[in-house]
């Protein structure tokens, strides 16, 4: 595993990107297994993902949850202008809302494309009456999602 400073990348071998599949599969599973799948002892497994989130290769661990049966059913996808303000400064205050997933700055007639969960539409409603009020939102769009078909959260 190698850093090159000037674009900011990690070469990754075969062995860390099995590792890191793995993990994004199982975040739990211990070294000694990973060690294992992936043919090196569990301390080298150890030292390669301690590497790998010392370099921010590997950001965090996480679950995936059934939103649905946690009460969020109603995911929507919103674009968004956002008027005077830049994106980056847009992105800092849509932190605070806990119903926007992910935000993404993009390119084209929009600025911003949010990736929103709540419980009925109009929760979603309220959150874009926020944003207008706040002046983050100068026009925005929402599309509902009927059925998803699949996400990915691997790699």
């Amino acid at each position: 595993m190698a850093f090159n400073e000037s674009s900011g990348t990690v070469s990754l071998d075969e062995t860390d990107l099995k590792i890191i599949k793995l993990l994004s599969l199982d975040a739990k599973m211990p070294f000694t297994e990973l060690g294992k799948e992936v043919h090196i002892t569990a301390p080298a497994v150890h030292a390669r993902v301690k590497k790998m989130e010392k370099l921010g290769v590997i950001k965090n661990y996480s679950v995936n949850i059934d939103f649905q049966k946690v009460g969020l059913p109603v995911t929507a996808f919103v674009r968004m202008r956002t008027g005077k303000l830049s994106c980056g400064e847009v992105g800092k205050f849509l932190k605070k809302f806990k119903e926007i997933e992910e935000c993404h700055s993009v390119a084209g007639e929009d600025d911003v494309i949010l990736k929103t969960r709540t419980a009925t539409p109009l929760e979603l409603q309220h959150l874009l009456d926020k944003m207008r009020a706040e002046g983050l939102s100068e026009k925005s769009v929402s599309i509902f999602v009927l059925e998803t078909l699949f996400e990915r959260t691997r790699l």
